[in-house]
């Protein structure tokens, strides 16, 4: 299956310049961890459990390097989720029934 994870900084309670170095650091691991970037969204094919494990073990990881002071990742993070990708209802394209096909 293929899940998503959802990952929003807190640009509000925190400088943009921090948050863009988070961000950076954020997107290079979960690209090494063999997550597809999708603007916002990292995709995997994987279990659930695994896909989200992986999700948590890169934010941890990422803490585990910083210093005392920075170590609160999680203050950082206003929204850090997964779904099924089959969940997700594709709002860019017409709905079916709106679709008619003419013959000629």
């Amino acid at each position: 299956m293929r899940y998503a994870i959802v990952i929003n900084l807190d640009y509000i309670s925190h400088s943009e310049d921090a948050c863009q170095i988070l961000w950076s650091e954020i997107r290079e691991r979960m690209i090494a961890t063999g997550f597809r970037c999708e603007n916002r969204i990292f995709t995997i094919e994987a279990a659930e459990e695994t896909a989200y494990k992986l999700a948590r073990d890169v934010i941890e990881s990422i803490e585990e390097h910083k210093e005392y002071q920075d170590k609160r990742i999680h203050r950082y993070l206003k929204d850090f989720y997964g779904y099924d990708m089959a969940c997700t209802t594709n709002l860019l394209v017409a709905p079916a029934d709106d679709i008619l096909v003419k013959g000629e």
